[in-house]
């Protein structure tokens, strides 16, 4: 049985934290060895610090507080202040069947880094958010384009990975720190020659809860831009 640490980006995430880091420790508690689990609270301007300092003791949370609101800024913080040999983050809104999510992680056992896709099969279960669905598409049609990444879904939030990997993919700072994170992360694991394995796993529940806006693209493709071109 595997160590894990889970990190979970929780930017203004008062609403839905509390039910998902229960369910998160309810599940891997019993199906991995050993489980921790990283809140990441970025920029927060509601509740959730305090109601995750109130989770600490009963779920094993660590709390980190950072000034920054990318998710990008969360999901570094998060790795680095991690202690287990499998790493692996999950969205604050908990939209994924878990068993499922176990079966993903369990694939690592042939590749480096497992990440979900809602888009391996030409039908959802479960019709995503407008919001999600353009950040998903858009994002894999700009990370074909500029770096040539053969994956159908980059921006679903749920990747594991072996601590090496990010080990090696993190001795330079990464330039996307917002929702693009997720291109600069694949693409600098494909640079390094690692695995990338990619596993349906749908939607199972409708989620409105999301902190990406429509405001937040110019900023994105600069920055891809500027690591496409420029680094």
């Amino acid at each position: 049985m595997i160590n894990l640490s889970l990190v979970i980006p929780a930017h203004n995430s008062e609403k839905v934290i509390r039910k998902s880091v229960e369910e998160y420790y309810s599940f891997f508690s019993k199906k991995v060895n050993r489980i921790e689990i990283i809140t990441v609270c970025n920029g927060c301007s509601d509740n959730t610090v305090q109601i995750c300092n109130g989770l600490k003791e009963k779920f094993q949370v660590k709390v980190v507080e950072i000034p920054q609101k990318g998710k990008g800024y969360a999901l570094v913080e998060g790795f680095n202040n991690s202690n287990y040999e499998v790493i692996g983050f999950l969205d604050a809104d908990n939209p994924f069947d878990l068993d499922k999510i176990m079966k993903m992680i369990n694939l690592l056992d042939e590749g480096d880094v497992v990440i979900a896709s809602k888009y391996l099969k030409k039908q959802l279960r479960v019709q995503d958010s407008l919001l999600r669905r353009i950040i998903s598409i858009g994002g894999g049609i700009v990370s074909k384009i500029l770096f040539d990444l053969n994956v159908s879904d980059t921006q679903a939030g749920a990747k594991f990975f072996k601590k090496r990997v990010w080990e090696r993919i993190s001795k330079r700072d990464f330039i996307c720190r917002g929702f693009d994170f997720d291109i600069e992360f694949l693409y600098k694991v494909q640079k390094a020659q690692f695995k990338i394995i990619e596993f349906y796993i749908p939607l199972e529940k409708y989620v409105k809860f999301s902190t990406f806006r429509l405001k937040y693209l110019p900023g994105m493709l600069k920055r891809l831009f500027i690591l496409r071109f420029l680094k």
